[in-house]
Parts: C-alpha cells; structure tokens; sequence
C-alpha cells in the first residue's frame, strides 16, 4: 500500500511545482500593480485605455501585442516611449526608463502580461537591466511603424 502512496505524492508535488513556476512572481506583480498606477493614467485600471471623448488616450493592453509579445519590445516602449502620431490616440507615450527603477518596470510588466485576462511569462529584474542595454542607443521615443515591424517580426 505504502509504495502505491509514494508516486502519488512524488507526482502531486511535481505537479504543484511545475504549476508554480507558470506563476508570475506574487513579488513582483504586488510591485508592478504599484508600478501600474502612473501607466493607469492613460490606460486605464481596467488597461482598456481611457475614453476621452471620441479617442482614447492610449491603447488597450488586453490582449496586446507589444505586451504579451517579445518582452524586449515592450521594455523598449516603458524605457522610450512612443512618438505621438496621428489622431488615433490622445497622448503619446512617455518615457519612463529615467524615473523608473528595474524592479519597477519588471514589476509593471509582468503585472501586465499577467491581468485584464492576459498570460504570458512574467519579467525578471535581471531582465529589464539587459533591455536597458540592449536599448541604450535609442535616443527618441519609438514610431509605431518601428513597433510593427519589431512585433512582425517575432
């Protein structure tokens, strides 16, 4: 009877483990839905995007592609921003990649990927400091075509 135990403990325990790991760190999603306020501004509790009028002022994060794509491209957005064009948006998107911190934009990200019915793998601090090299020489916000084509691409 006891060796008919055994395996069923060692698989339940496997079982949960694994199942943990899909989780995002509760660390870093608690630091990201604080982090998340400033992105509420524009993007709305809800990460629907705020109404203004007849035009949002940002776009939805639901099922976005920049947010559950490459991870990198979305860094690049938090770090650099988006150049306003056009009238489909209100704002454009500010750079925050000075008045963030790390584990702020990791936060924020992985608290994104993982709400408002998306999942995706969360963002390490570690993470963001690679992004933040990779991106260093980006000197202006992003052009949604340069975003297109970085999400097209993946």
């Amino acid at each position: 009877m006891k060796s008919a135990i055994l395996p069923t403990v060692v698989f339940a325990a496997l079982a949960s483990s694994a199942f943990a790991a899909d989780e995002p760190d509760a660390k870093l999603m608690e630091a990201g839905k604080t982090a998340f306020m400033t992105c509420a501004a524009c993007h709305g509790m809800d990460g629907k995007g705020v109404q203004a009028g007849p035009t949002k002022m940002a776009p939805s994060l639901v099922d976005s592609k920049i947010a559950l794509g490459d991870p990198s491209v979305m860094g690049l957005v938090i770090l650099h921003g988006i150049q306003k064009e056009g009238a489909e948006y209100l704002g454009m998107m500010a750079p925050l990649g000075t008045v963030l911190s790390d584990e702020q934009i990791a936060g924020a990200m992985t608290y994104v990927r993982n709400s408002f019915g998306n999942k995706a793998p969360g963002v390490s601090v570690e993470d963001v400091t690679k992004y933040r090299e990779q991106w260093k020489d980006v000197t202006a916000p992003v052009t949604r075509a340069k975003l297109a084509e970085l999400t097209e691409k993946k």
